[in-house]
């Protein structure tokens, strides 16, 4: 960009409505000195454009996040830049236009709420609306209460209210005037998942009918997947990455957590077998054929866990080692050399990459080369679990709830895994890789039983793989992990809803015009008749839920 302009003269004042339209898409290019004296100040400098549907800005505090939200809504100026929506400009430092924030229609939540504390939830709402007439003030206000559940609250205030309703109100004051574009400034950052759940699905209920850009700013990665149509990482005021969310996610989260915990190796791993006499564990690196011994861990076998090994605590020869105690020996062959100041990082690929920390003398002793084969030496006590939950959020996991849970929902099961590794293109075994697969469980199963003749019968009769299965109940930590529960009645996910109350707003029927009733003693035609069912309704869900054919 060239040098910053900074006299503002001219000021756009026509009506939006004469400018844009819903559709209409936000355009930024901005370049603004962030940080002021501060000793963390650089150039915020982004270029980017924000199509209708939801756009998240991620990234670490002080990255520039807001600043970019303030420019565009009018409250700060950048050095230089342009901002529009659609074929309105809004701010442009080469043509000196700048239209004032109250005449931009642009909706604005900020983290803090601002809500009046002696104004009602009606009149906080109302607010935006006081040119109007009497009727279409009233029009727009009950609309919005109702869309965001609000309206038993029209009469009290802030202090009498939860601090989710409070956030309710914030948007639906700011929907009400109907802006063409809305900015959101972590919303939702001190609420608690269920409350949060709720209000992002309200939110993206209200904007499928309308389609304004919305951009969103979260530290949240949970947010970004459940709510985000695109998502944009920002980094000391650079755009580091955009893209879709279930794309770019698990990158950055992965990256995150590395530099938050100082390991240069992060591994999400399933807990194989367990030594009480070494005091140790077996584990699998997932996705692999690797496993690894770590120290013992108060987690069971089959538990997913995450392992951090620092690249300085991995040890590399060009020769098999002959005698070796209290450590795992790993083959791999050397990606990449990478200098960094007066040390190298050596990338080895062995099913997953490993980073290792490497002096010059060493390289130059060895005559380490890229394709060079090379064993690692990585001691049990260097291993650290380091969340065992941290895993779990990266996976998409999709439960079907039945009453016995041997027959209809095992059946959803199969025929869910089958079709998502279709449209991904890989194998069926390779779905635990990707971090997407369903599973089955049961309200009151008797643990172990297996699959019914008849559904394993039906399911061979569409061409599906055999499985293997045995019936179990839904625990707490399935609910927990699960990003939809879909059960086959509506009596079902009325028992659910009371058991996991927190989990109650990702408790769905999979058959939304009614019930799935349970086949058993009516044949084997019922049971074919079934899984045809479960495939229609499971491809319906699985194109609602962005899991769409393999390229």
């Amino acid at each position: 960009m060239s040098s910053p302009k900074r006299t503002m003269g001219v000021r756009n004042s026509e009506p939006p409505s004469q400018f844009v339209t819903a559709a209409a898409a936000l355009q930024v290019r901005l370049s603004k000195r962030h940080g002021g004296k501060s000793a963390s100040k650089f150039l915020l400098e982004v270029e980017f454009e924000v199509a209708s549907g939801v756009t998240v800005i991620v990234g670490h505090s002080g990255a520039g996040k807001t600043t970019i939200l303030r420019c565009i809504a009018g409250l700060c100026d950048p050095e230089e830049g342009r901002i529009a929506i659609g074929e309105r400009t809004l701010f442009d430092s080469t043509q000196r236009v700048r239209v004032e924030s109250a005449q931009r229609s642009v909706g604005f939540v900020f983290q803090d709420l601002a809500l009046f504390p002696h104004l009602s939830v009606q009149d906080n709402v109302a607010y935006g609306l006081r040119r109007l007439p009497d009727a279409e003030r009233q029009r727009r206000m009950s609309e919005v209460l109702e869309a965001f559940q609000i309206t038993h609250l029209r009469s009290r205030f802030p202090r009498q209210i939860s601090g989710g309703e409070q956030q309710r109100v914030a948007l639906a004051r700011s929907l009400v005037t109907e802006p063409v574009v809305l900015l959101l400034d972590e919303p939702l950052s001190s609420l608690d998942p269920r409350t949060k759940a709720s209000i992002i699905e309200d939110l993206r209920r209200w904007n499928d009918a309308r389609r304004i850009p919305i951009l969103y700013v979260t530290h949240d990665y949970e947010e970004v997947l459940a709510l985000g149509d695109r998502v944009i990482a920002l980094e000391q005021g650079r755009i580091q990455a955009e893209g879709v969310p279930r794309e770019l996610i698990p990158a950055l989260r992965r990256e995150q957590l590395a530099a938050a915990s100082n390991f240069e190796n992060l591994f999400d791993a399933k807990v194989i077998s367990r030594s009480e006499q070494e005091h140790t564990m077996m584990c699998q690196i997932i996705g692999t054929s690797i496993q690894i011994e770590t120290p013992m861990t108060a987690v069971g076998i089959g538990s997913e866990i995450r392992i951090g090994i620092r690249a300085d605590e991995i040890l590399l020869a060009s020769s098999q080692p002959a005698i070796v105690s209290d450590c795992n020996v790993i083959r791999g062959t050397v990606a990449q050399l990478i200098r960094s100041g007066a040390a190298l990082e050596a990338r080895v690929a062995a099913g997953g990459e490993f980073r290792i920390c490497l002096s010059e003398r060493a390289v130059e002793s060895s005559m380490l080369d890229v394709t060079s084969e090379v064993w690692m030496m990585i001691r049990a006590s260097a291993c650290h679990l380091v969340s065992p939950a941290l895993s779990r959020t990266l996976r998409r996991v999709f439960v079907f709830v039945c009453s016995g849970n041997t027959s209809r929902s095992p059946m959803a099961q199969a025929i869910c895994n089958e079709e998502i590794a279709r449209r991904l293109g890989v194998p069926l075994a390779a779905l635990e890789t990707f971090g997407i697969k369903a599973v089955s469980a049961g309200l009151s199963a008797r643990p172990g039983e297996p699959l019914t003749v008849e559904a394993d019968q039906a399911l061979r009769s569409i061409g599906l793989t055999a499985i293997e299965h045995r019936s179990g109940n839904l625990t707490y930590g399935l609910a927990q992990r699960a990003e939809v529960i879909f059960c086959m009645t509506g009596e079902q996910q009325g028992a659910l809803m009371a058991i996991f109350p927190e989990s109650a707003s990702k408790i769905h029927c999979l058959q939304a015009s009614g019930d799935i009733s349970d086949p058993t003693g009516k044949g084997s035609a019922a049971f074919l008749e079934l899984a045809m069912l479960l495939q229609q309704l499971i491809g319906d869900r699985l194109n609602t839920m962005d899991i769409t054919e393999a390229a």
